[in-house]
């Protein structure tokens, strides 16, 4: 899987999602990790599974979910029996027993933005500055465009991303817009997932990633089928696809 000066029409190993999982995913405390793709590409999916291997009672995660519904993160909640909480800290149970490996931090919609983002603004960032004082967590926001962008959250986003590694705070970080979010998401993710992205704008950010040939990454994500992801581990540098 070693990737070194690659050139735009190098092919790379493939690897089915689930061996990709048990075998080459491995991920350390205060990792960052940026997921970058269209709407409907699997982002939360992929995420999730991903979750499921690295969350542990000594790393719990704690996922910020804007959206008013979604299935998919009900599904995965349920899967993982993970604690869906409208507040932080939760307040029908303490949050230190019993010991869970996951959270999702979902508070109820009014379906008045006027309402819901003052409300989304205030929770999510109690949320990230436990994780960031406590260390030792993923927190893990579900479209960091809206926390960046919408509810005004950005010196919190920058806070974990440029110091949240020595706390051991790694933030996950996903997004449809991946031109609009703050070039940390880029710089400073040691391990990047990139879907297919027909955006000239998006693929003009490779650039950011640092390390990388930026011509190596489009090219290998302009061929891939739906479902399908370039992985790339800044320390090396690696990189091969994922398929579903």
């Amino acid at each position: 899987m070693a990737l070194r000066q690659a050139q735009p029409q190098l092919n790379i190993q493939s690897f089915p999602r689930d061996a990709f999982i048990e075998d080459y995913w491995d991920y350390s405390a205060g990792e960052h990790v940026t997921f970058l793709g269209p709407t409907q590409s699997g982002k939360t999916t992929l995420a999730y599974q991903l979750l499921g291997e690295s969350a542990t009672e000594k790393l719990p995660a704690i996922v910020l979910v804007m959206k008013p519904k979604d299935p998919v993160v009900t599904d995965w909640t349920k899967r993982y029996k993970w604690k869906k909480v409208e507040t932080w800290p939760p307040v029908d149970v303490p949050y230190v027993s019993p010991k869970r490996s996951g959270y999702v931090l979902w508070p109820k919609h009014s379906f008045d933005p006027d309402k819901d983002n003052p409300k989304l603004h205030r929770e999510f960032r109690k949320a990230m500055l436990y994780c960031y004082e406590k260390g030792d967590r993923i927190l893990f926001a579900d479209e960091l465009y809206g926390v960046d962008h919408e509810l005004k959250l950005r010196d919190e986003v920058i806070t974990i991303y440029s110091r949240g590694a020595a706390m051991g705070c790694g933030l996950w970080a996903a997004t449809q817009k991946p031109s609009h979010i703050p070039l940390w998401a880029y710089s400073q993710a040691e391990h990047l997932f990139l879907a297919n992205d027909p955006d000239k704008r998006a693929r003009e950010r490779y650039g950011e990633i640092g390390g990388i040939d930026p011509k190596f990454v489009e090219a290998q994500t302009l061929r891939l089928p739906k479902y399908h992801w370039l992985y790339i581990r800044r320390t090396g540098p690696v990189a091969c696809i994922v398929e579903p």
